[in-house]
């Protein structure tokens, strides 16, 4: 499951220290003094780490499906028959939906990640969806050292003498996504000044609940990251984080109003209104 959190950048000597959300540190086990391996992705505003030396074939997938018997058997079939090495999975329900994800490492085989993609969507009416979430970096391996620091006290963060892509770090914000199962986080940073929102919203456990809460979302937000861990512990309360492109978000409000599907609905603006 994804675990997903918001993380400020201040200032340190040589350099600047980027907090570390204290659940996703809890998810990825993080320690003071830790060593990690990453990589910064050229071109973009994204520094991706590990405490594993991920290779470049390594692909996250995540599907929904109906809870129809046979659905997940069927698609770890199709794995196993393209010769694809499956190094985790797993699956949690949500109402008559169940959300499955599979981390496959596709070294030293022909089969290729985005036509597994589309056998799957061409499998039947089971797969509602499908998503490859993030695929890992194949240009480049993990070759540059992060290391943790902080303590109890004081929280963790990571020391980077820049940030990213040319951000300045006065003033900067940063989504933090993280895979525990493969001890992979993502860090997106952002300048002072972009419209960064965290909605939180509690769902009614019927099928489509979630795929309506996407759409009202996706009309005005570009979604960045959403919290897969909430829902089983909190009884459908999904969080995530995006950036505001249209319209107020009284306006989002407003639309999350008429939504019987939809218990409740809160959107808080970060570092900006």
């Amino acid at each position: 499951m994804i675990v997903c959190g918001h993380s400020n950048v201040e200032p340190a000597e040589e350099g600047w220290k980027v907090l570390i959300d204290e659940r996703v540190g809890d998810a990825l086990s993080f320690f003071p003094g830790q060593t990690l391996f990453g990589v910064e992705e050229k071109g973009s505003k994204r520094l991706f780490i590990s405490s594993l030396k991920l290779t470049p074939q390594v692909i996250y997938y995540q599907v929904f499906l109906e809870d129809v018997r046979g659905s997940l058997s069927s698609m770890t079939a199709l794995f196993s028959e393209r010769g694809v090495n499956i190094l985790s999975g797993g699956a949690f329900g949500f109402g008559n939906i169940w959300i499955s994800e599979f981390i496959a490492d596709f070294q030293g085989v022909d089969a290729d990640p985005d036509a597994i993609a589309e056998e799957i969507e061409g499998m039947g009416g089971f797969v509602t969806s499908r998503e490859i979430t993030e695929l890992f970096p194949r240009a480049f391996e993990l070759t540059e050292t992060y290391r943790i620091e902080g303590s109890e006290e004081e929280g963790l963060y990571l020391r980077l003498p820049e940030l990213p892509g040319g951000i300045r770090g006065a003033g900067a914000h940063v989504i933090l996504k993280a895979w525990p199962r493969i001890q992979a986080l993502f860090l997106d940073f952002y300048p002072e000044g972009e419209k960064l929102v965290k909605i939180t919203a509690k769902l009614s456990d019927v099928p489509g609940s979630l795929n309506k809460l996407a759409t009202l979302m996706g009309s005005q937000v570009n979604l960045h990251a959403i919290d897969e861990l909430h829902h089983d512990v909190a009884a459908g309360v999904w969080t995530s984080y995006g950036k505001l492109m249209v319209g107020t978000l009284e306006e989002l409000r407003e639309k999350a109003k008429e939504m019987a599907n939809i218990f409740t609905f809160d959107v808080e603006p970060l570092g900006w209104e």
